[in-house]
This record gives structure tokens, C-alpha cells and sequence, in this order.
């Protein structure tokens, strides 16, 4: 049960387009959007983030909704793993490997840098004081760029902040099915 409701129906302008583009995009306004819409600033900042960074940028979505389910299941968020695993589905990752990225990320079938990458997100959502220098190295050496690096970081900020919001509200992962 959601502590804040969800906005079904909005009362501006505003929110009305922003769900108009969310729909647009994604197929359906997830649970979350829905809460955020009472807080227009907030909603209008978080759809915008999640539109730069997930459905744009240079990393591969599959990458990025990889690094969505492996920290949503480390912070035990049900509602990033339910969206995230659906997002992947979405892509064509077949069920075994959703179930890999979630239980044993070591193995998942990356590039060696995606994998980098991948490591570098898990390492920032777990161990944030760690200043991870080997990581981005490692990272470097097998040719990622500084907007790869600041991508991968920006899907662990995005998720994080999203994880922590719905497990505080309370959002049922089943509420809004994946449409598109």
C-alpha cells in the first residue's frame, strides 16, 4: 500500500504533459511518476534525469537496466526489481540471464569493459567512501571515456534515489504493468 496516493488523474497542465510523455516513452506512467506528480518540480527533474540517462546517452540499455536490477536487488527494492527485470525482458534478455544478473552478476555475459563499468556502478551503490581509483582505471584501460564513466555513475545515483523512494512509500512493483 502507497503511503503518498497515486495521481491517476492530473490537475495541471504540466503534469499532464509529463505523463503524456512518459506514456509516450515508456508505454504506461510507473507508480513512482504517479507519486512524484504532487510535487510538480520533482517530477518534471526526475522524468528528465530518467529520460537522459536511461533512454539516452552512450551505454546500451541493456547495460543500464542491467545496473538497474543488480543494485535494486543489492538495496532489496522489489519495485526496481520488478521494472527493471520487465525493462530487460522488454530488450529480448532471455530469463536465465535476468536471473543471473540478479543472483550472480560475476558471470553475466558483458564486454570486458561493460563488465568494468557494471563493477564500478555496484561498487558506488555498496561501498560509496570507497574511492574505487582502481576501478575507474580499470575501466579506462579498456576504453571507457570520461561520459561512459559519468553514465555508469549516473544510472547508480538514478536507481539509488528511485530504490530508496519507492521502499519509503510503500509502491506495490505490480502496480503499473511494462507496456512498451
Amino acid at each position: 500500500m502507497c503511503n503518498i496516493p497515486l495521481v491517476q488523474y492530473p490537475d495541471s497542465d504540466t503534469v499532464s504533459d509529463i505523463f503524456a510523455e512518459i506514456e509516450d516513452e515508456l508505454g504506461a506512467v510507473p507508480s513512482l511518476f504517479r507519486v512524484y506528480a504532487h510535487h510538480r518540480g520533482l517530477l518534471e527533474a526526475n522524468w528528465h534525469k530518467f529520460r537522459a540517462i536511461m533512454l539516452h546517452g552512450c551505454l546500451s540499455a541493456q547495460l543500464k537496466e542491467a545496473i538497474g536490477l543488480a543494485l535494486s536487488s543489492d538495496n532489496h527494492c522489489d519495485y526496481g526489481i520488478y521494472h527493471h527485470s520487465a525493462s530487460l525482458q522488454m530488450l529480448g534478455v532471455v530469463s536465465a540471464e535476468i536471473l543471473r544478473i540478479r543472483t550472480d552478476p560475476r558471470h553475466v555475459r558483458f564486454s570486458e569493459k561493460e563488465q568494468a563499468l557494471f563493477d564500478l556502478a555496484r561498487n558506488a551503490n555498496s561501498a560509496p567512501s570507497d574511492h574505487r581509483k582502481h576501478l575507474i582505471a580499470a575501466a579506462r584501460k579498456l576504453g571507457a571515456g570520461d561520459e561512459e564513466l559519468l553514465e555508469a555513475l549516473g544510472v547508480m545515483e538514478l536507481v539509488l534515489g528511485f530504490n530508496h523512494s519507492a521502499e519509503v512509500l510503500g509502491l506495490d512493483p505490480n502496480r503499473t504493468p511494462h507496456q512498451k
